[in-house]
């Protein structure tokens, strides 16, 4: 499972049951941005930004993706899609 996303101070679950075990999926995790200063000598920007880079480059992801959409759409999509997801994943955003 490859999860990248941005939810600030808010609490996020993570199911861990199930499939997680049978299926033996793998966690990564990679901060690219802000990083505990205590933990900045191991991993510079650059080197977490370029695995987070490498991890997106796997073509087994695009599976995932069910959508495309400009930032300026945003407020209309993720209306419609608060309101009847369907089988949506995962959008790319494209910023202008």
């Amino acid at each position: 499972m490859l999860e990248l996303s941005w939810y600030g101070a808010m609490r996020i679950a993570a199911p861990l049951g199930e499939a997680f075990h049978s299926r033996r999926l793998t966690l990564r995790a990679s901060q690219v941005g802000a990083v505990a200063p205590a933990r900045r000598a191991r991993w510079s920007r650059r080197q977490r930004l370029a695995l987070a880079l490498e991890l997106l480059a796997d073509p087994v992801y695009d599976r995932l993706v069910t959508g495309e959409s400009g930032f300026a759409e945003l407020p209309a999509v993720l209306a419609r899609l608060a309101a009847a997801p369907g089988d949506a994943l995962c959008r790319i955003v494209r910023y202008p």
